[in-house]
């Protein structure tokens, strides 16, 4: 006997050529006349997906003419190849339509989102699905492994949502409370399953302390746990030892620092983007404007500013923003405002930059450096123009300096770069567009400068402008969708995004770069009107 069997897609392939002689015109059995267009096809292929076109199809006609063409075509499609795409809009329309003709079309071809994501990783075999899928569920994990839906997922999809890397998590310690919470969800039935998920906790992302009173306390039942937990602890002795496994993407949060005003400077605005939403500090006390912050490590220095007799001042204090507590540190060793910082590596040390400015009466050119070792602050190489309004980004262990208002009183388009290893500062190209009250930021290996204002003109800028330091060369960029001055640039989870400023008000407005289609797009405003503020990105545990 001679047998073959056929491919896989053999079938398919053929109801898909069906398909396309149909579309062309070619062959087909029968038709519906909807609104003066015929929609052709063959009838077999349709009753193979219901019987209703079998016994009903003299009535197809008159339900047909009640949905669009769009609409219509998608079910056609469906029967014929097991595929939708269509408008998110006609979805709905779409799965009604398919209803009345008994054409059951699986549950996970609606739209996928965070209502249901879990449910199409654990019934879906579609790989296209399963990848939405499983981005939605690593991007909201923290929100999602505390649902029903997930705690009632099967041990097998538990195990390919802890593999990911992209999981975006505040620490590992939210795996290891996910692994906790579906495991006590049934206890008698998943107890055993403790040790195959335990695999993929990442031990040594977690601190000693919460191994010893978390996971000890919760895994003593299980040897196998046990054995790697306690080698865990040995290698953690081992301070030669770094962490072996790779981190998970952690969750941070955006905060907008200072302002112009000392009732706005005076608190902070925190993006959450789990959540999608502004949070206002409480009061934190500063009682100046204008000043510039910088962060190093789990501390926002507040650096100089203006006080309410419009002086500046030298003052220097930090916000600890796993306490909330604020202190002083050492002072300025010249009073200003309106300059900018930066913070660098340099050795061990952890180093500050507080860059030109202004001093109430006139324009600075001098730079001072501090060290998180010694926590002292030293005169260094000026700049060679003294500006004020201008600002500062790193660049591969450079300072890039951007425009500024000069002692004239004009716009700068001059970009000054400082080297740490010659202490010394030089020109690079010049800006396309001279400005100052602008904002920057460091990108995707760029320096993006945006807004600001013309002193030449006296207006608002909305252009945006990007350097490229191994080529030494500014290029245009696409343009925000309303000139202000006083934005700030800010780069969050592989977006960039601009925020607040002034058009002739004071705004809360947030763009966001889409960089699919090349436009920026409104976000979430900020809680409240804010102008001449810096972002920086800080840690999910953050306080304030």
């Amino acid at each position: 006997m001679f047998v073959m069997k056929p491919k896989s897609n053999y079938a398919a392939k053929r109801v898909a050529y069906l398909y396309d002689a149909m579309k062309r015109n070619k062959t087909y059995d029968t038709g519906f006349d909807v609104r003066g267009r015929t929609f052709y096809a063959h009838l077999i292929v349709l009753a193979t997906c219901s019987e209703f076109f079998g016994t009903n199809e003299g009535y197809v006609e008159d339900i047909f003419s009640e949905y669009d063409d769009e609409v219509i075509e998608a079910t056609l499609k469906y029967c014929y190849t097991g595929e939708i795409s269509i408008d998110e809009k006609h979805v709905e329309k779409l799965m009604e339509l398919a209803n009345r003709l008994e054409v059951k079309i699986p549950e996970q071809f609606k739209t996928v989102d965070l209502s249901n994501c879990l449910k199409v990783l654990e019934s879906t075999g579609d790989s296209e699905l399963l990848k939405m899928a499983m981005d939605l569920t690593s991007e909201n994990f923290e929100m999602l492994h505390k649902t029903q839906g997930f705690l009632n997922l099967p041990l097998f999809n538990v195990i390919e949502i802890l593999k990911s890397n992209d999981l975006f998590v505040p620490s590992e310690e939210s795996v290891f409370n996910a692994v906790k919470l579906w495991v006590n969800h049934d206890d008698a039935n998943r107890k055993s399953d403790l040790a195959q998920l335990m695999r993929f906790v990442r031990l040594s992302l977690l601190s000693m302390e919460f191994i010893v009173y978390e996971v000890m306390t919760f895994c003593n039942s299980c040897a196998e746990c046990m054995t790697t937990i306690r080698q865990e602890i040995i290698n953690k002795n081992d301070k030669s030892l770094v962490p072996r496994e790779t981190p998970r993407r952690i969750i941070q949060k955006m905060a907008l620092v200072g302002g112009w005003r000392i009732y706005e400077a005076n608190t902070i605005d925190i993006f959450d983007g789990l959540k999608n939403s502004w949070t206002l500090s409480k009061n934190i006390g500063i009682n100046k404007s204008s000043f510039a912050s910088v962060l190093v490590g789990d501390w926002i220095l507040i650096i100089g500013g203006e006080d309410s007799s419009y002086e500046s001042v030298t003052s220097v204090e930090y916000i600890d923003l796993k306490s909330g507590e604020k202190k002083p540190l050492k002072p300025l060793n010249q009073a200003r405002y309106l300059f900018s910082a930066v913070t660098l590596r340099r050795g061990s040390s952890t180093d500050v930059y507080a860059i030109g400015g202004y001093n109430s009466r006139s324009f600075i050119s001098s730079v001072e450096r501090w060290s998180s070792n010694t926590g002292d602050w030293e005169i260094i190489a000026p700049l060679l123009v003294a500006v004020k309004y201008h600002s500062a980004s790193v660049i591969a262990n450079k300072i890039y300096i951007t425009g500024g208002q000069t002692s004239q009183w004009k716009s700068s388009n001059k970009v000054q770069m400082y080297s740490v290893e010659t202490n010394s500062w030089t020109y690079r190209a010049q800006m396309i567009q001279g400005r100052h009250r602008h904002s920057s930021v460091a990108f995707q290996g760029k320096l993006y400068v945006a807004g600001g204002i013309d002193s030449q003109t006296g207006t608002n800028l909305d252009s945006v402008e990007h350097y490229d330091p191994n080529a030494n060369v500014w290029t245009a960029f696409t343009k925000l969708p309303q000139a202000a001055s006083g934005i700030s640039l800010g780069c969050f989870q592989s977006k960039l995004f601009s925020m607040g400023g002034i058009d002739g008000s004071y705004l809360s407005d947030v763009w966001e770069y889409d960089e699919t289609n090349k436009s920026w797009k409104a976000s979430t405003s900020l809680s409240i009107k804010r102008y001449y503020a810096v972002a920086h990105v800080i840690p999910y545990d953050s306080i304030i």
